[in-house]
């Protein structure tokens, strides 16, 4: 896989529960790797900051490939190409 792939594949919302599932809050996440506020929020928006999807996807990356074995398991690497619409917005269509 592709560092890209997954931020490009994944729901925004699988995107940020796996953030928030390591570290609590997306602004735990970014003051923890001394991200700029709001960068997480740029790149789900289409932004383009090189450092702060490298530390997104190594969340993402970690969460996929071993999750299941930690118990911390929240998404599958696939989700955008299954899902046509968030749970939440299935009514909306």
């Amino acid at each position: 896989m592709g560092h890209k792939v997954l931020i490009e594949t994944l729901h925004k919302e699988d995107i940020k529960a796996a953030i928030r599932k390591r570290y609590r809050s997306i602004a735990a996440f970014e003051r923890a790797k001394n991200l700029g506020k709001g960068s997480v929020s740029e790149i789900l928006r289409g932004g383009a900051n090189r450092r702060t999807t490298k530390a997104v996807e190594r969340v993402l990356r970690e969460e996929c490939e071993g999750g299941a074995n930690t118990g911390l398991h929240i998404i599958t690497c696939d989700t955008a190409h299954t899902s046509t619409a968030h749970r939440l917005n299935a009514e909306a269509r």
